[in-house]
Formats: C-alpha cells, sequence, structure tokens
C-alpha cells in the first residue's frame, strides 16, 4: 500500500523548466521590432526636397505619408507585442500558483513519508525485518522492499527539490518579462512622439496643398497621362512578347521550363524582393488612392512607386528572361523581364545593361534609376500575369 501511495506521488504532473521558450519568444520580438527600427533609420535618410512647387510638395507629402505609415505599422507591433506579454505573464502566474501548491502537497507528503518510515525504524530493525524469516525467497522480497521504500523517499525529495527549481524558473521568467514590457512602453512612447511630429509635418503639407487645390488636381491629371501612355506602351510590349512567345511555341506544348517557372514564381507571392537596392520608401500605391488629407483629391497607380537613395538600382525581383527593353521619353528605359507566366515590369531607368534575351538570378541588377526633377530617384513597378495586371504589393515581401 505504501509503495502504491508513493508511486502515485512520484506521478503527479512534473512540469519543465520552459524559460528557454519564454527567451526564445521574446528573442523574437526583439529580432522583429528591430529590422522594422532599423528600417524606418534607413528610410530617415531618404530626404525631402526643400522645393515649393506643387510637384516637390506632394512628393513630401509622399514620402512623410510613407514613414508615417510604416511608424504607424511599428507602433502597432509595439502594442500587440505589450498585449503578447502580458498575456503570457498572467499564464505563467496561474502556472506559479499550482506549482507553490503542488510544492506544499509534495512536503507535506515527503514528511508524512518521513514520519512512517522513522516509526517502522523505531518499531522494527530494518535488518531484523529482512532476516526475521527462514525462506530465502521472502529475504530477497523484504530486502528489496527496503530499498524501493528507501529510493522512493529519495525520489520524492528530489520531487521537492525540482518544484522548487521550477518555482525559480517561472519567476525568473515573470522578472523577464517586466524588464522587457518597460523597455516596450519606452520604444513606444518615442515611435509616439515621432508619429506627432510626422502627423503635424503631414498637415502642414496638405494645408498647403488645400490652398493650391486646383492647380494640385492639373498637376496630377497631368502625371495620370504620362502613366497612361506608359501603361499603354508597357501593354504593347507585354503582347508583343506574348505573341513572340506564341509564334516560338507555335504547334508544341507549353515548356516545361515555363510551367515549373511560373509554379515557383506563384509559390514565392509575398516573399519576392523590393525591387531596388538600399533604403527605400513605397511613395505610390497600387489602384485609385486620396491624396493624404485630401478625400477629394484622388490619383490612379497602375503599380506601385518606390523612391531609393542616390544612386539606387533597380534589381530583378525572380529569375527570369528579359523579354524586352523600351524607350519611354526623355531618355527614360524601360526592362520587361518575363517569369513564365508572370512578368515584372521596371520603370524610369536611366540605363541598363541588360539586353533581350538575357538571363537574370533573383536580385539581379537591372539599370540604374534615372533621378526625377525634385531630384529623387523613384523606381515605377509593375507585375502581370500575361495581360492582366497585379498589385505588386501583394506579392513583394515589405
Amino acid at each position: 500500500m505504501m509503495k502504491r501511495y508513493i508511486v502515485s506521488l512520484l506521478l503527479l504532473g512534473a512540469i519543465i523548466p520552459a524559460s528557454s521558450q519564454t527567451n526564445a519568444v521574446i528573442e523574437r520580438m526583439r529580432r522583429e521590432r528591430a529590422e522594422m527600427e532599423e528600417q524606418i533609420a534607413r528610410q530617415e535618410k531618404i530626404l525631402t526636397t526643400t522645393e515649393t512647387d506643387i510637384s516637390s510638395q506632394v512628393s513630401n507629402l509622399n514620402i512623410i505619408t510613407a514613414k508615417l505609415k510604416q511608424r504607424t505599422k511599428l507602433l502597432d507591433k509595439t502594442r500587440e507585442e505589450i498585449r503578447s506579454l502580458d498575456r503570457e505573464t498572467s499564464r505563467i502566474e496561474k502556472e506559479i500558483k499550482q506549482l507553490e501548491k503542488e510544492h506544499e502537497q509534495c512536503k507535506e507528503r515527503y514528511a508524512d513519508a518521513c514520519r512512517f518510515y522513522q516509526h517502522q525504524n523505531a518499531s522494527i530493525n530494518p535488518l531484523t525485518f529482512i532476516l526475521a524469516t527462514e525462506s530465502f525467497r521472502e529475504i530477497s522480497r523484504r530486502a528489496r522492499y527496503v530499498s524501493e521504500y528507501s529510493s522512493s523517499l529519495r525520489e520524492m525529495a528530489d520531487e521537492i527539490t525540482q518544484k522548487k527549481d521550477t518555482l525559480e524558473d517561472r519567476r525568473a521568467q515573470i522578472e523577464l518579462i517586466r524588464v522587457e514590457k518597460v523597455e516596450l512602453q519606452k520604444v513606444q512612447l518615442k515611435n509616439e512622439e515621432e508619429a506627432r511630429k510626422e502627423e503635424k509635418q503631414q498637415k502642414s503639407l496638405v494645408n498647403q496643398l488645400k490652398n493650391k487645390r486646383t492647380s494640385l488636381k492639373k498637376e496630377i491629371a497631368e502625371k495620370e497621362k504620362k502613366m497612361k501612355d506608359l501603361s499603354k506602351e508597357i501593354d504593347r510590349q507585354i503582347q508583343l512578347a506574348i505573341k513572340e512567345e506564341q509564334n516560338k511555341n507555335k504547334g508544341k506544348a507549353q515548356p516545361q521550363e515555363d510551367i515549373k517557372l511560373s509554379g515557383s514564381f506563384e509559390s514565392n507571392k509575398g516573399k519576392l524582393p523590393i525591387p531596388i537596392t538600399g533604403s527605400y520608401l513605397v511613395v505610390g500605391e497600387y489602384g485609385v488612392q486620396n491624396v493624404a488629407g485630401m478625400k477629394d483629391v484622388k490619383q490612379n497607380n497602375l503599380g506601385i512607386d518606390i523612391q531609393g537613395q542616390d544612386g539606387a538600382q533597380a534589381r530583378a525581383v525572380f529569375d527570369g528572361t528579359v523579354s524586352s527593353i523600351f524607350q519611354q521619353g526623355k531618355g527614360q528605359i524601360g526592362v520587361l523581364i518575363r517569369h513564365g507566366s508572370y512578368i515584372s515590369v521596371y520603370c524610369n531607368l536611366s540605363e541598363t545593361r541588360l539586353k533581350k534575351g538575357d538571363k537574370v538570378k533573383t536580385s539581379d541588377i537591372v539599370g540604374n534609376i534615372q533621378t526625377s526633377e525634385d531630384g529623387t530617384p523613384i523606381l515605377h513597378f509593375q507585375l502581370h500575369k500575361e495581360s492582366a495586371r497585379l498589385n505588386p504589393s501583394d506579392w513583394l515581401r515589405r
């Protein structure tokens, strides 16, 4: 009976220390947050123009809006991390209460077992108990009983130590989380202050542009006309590339290499690298967008516009073949790269060393980005599946 009692005690759910798990979670949070903070720090190097013409002011507004968007993402992440730490603290505190209860139960049962053992020793000497029989089998059985009893007491003592160590581990986790939460709150306050500054800058620019609403709409209309002309040329180049591919494979099944490349491209949705080197800001999103702060002023983008630092270059988002290089006006160059059924388009280049038919690998340099009139290098990037236009933001890793 005593043996069954001891065994049942040993089978109480021992909890394995998990401080390494908490450390891993906090380390992952820190790493992801550091990456976002580093990206924002790099974006601070993308300077706004000091010019006061409408085009420059719109450019500045786009830059500040993009920075504010990144800042808001970081703030959202920080708030979620704080909530996550609060949930983890609550979970560990409940676990500590249960451990404390189990620890006390273990000590009480160990004390009971020790008292029983001492009583047995006082009344019957273990050696006398073992030898008080003439049967060798009975002697062996009694010796094994005494040995198992003593071993069980040692295991019970080890169980108490393990519970105590686990409690200390969980309390250390609570302290680790508390320290991390304090640091997170400091980061949050800093970024909230920066966000307020950026919102103030944004509001100031919006107010300036509101006073030039008529000129602003005219400026946007001119840009959209250029965008339509560019997209018309891109569509023409894509149709030529498709027709050329069809003629090349006339009467044949689609090449296995193209099928494989298309499938591989699709499997990387949301993972493609940003098609520009160095620090960047997405200053023009895909589709119809309101100019920040002005609901009645809209602009339509058939791709995305990515602003980089001086000397920024366009880079391929995936393995593929150059299917077209074309002039887009004012010395600017456009490059189409085919990835099976998918086509990536890189516009506003000043030069490229590629030629039609060249094979490229992911992140290979496509060309240098031309600096715009206000002194900023902006890559216009589009993505298509054959003739169908896609939203690049759905495909890029941002």
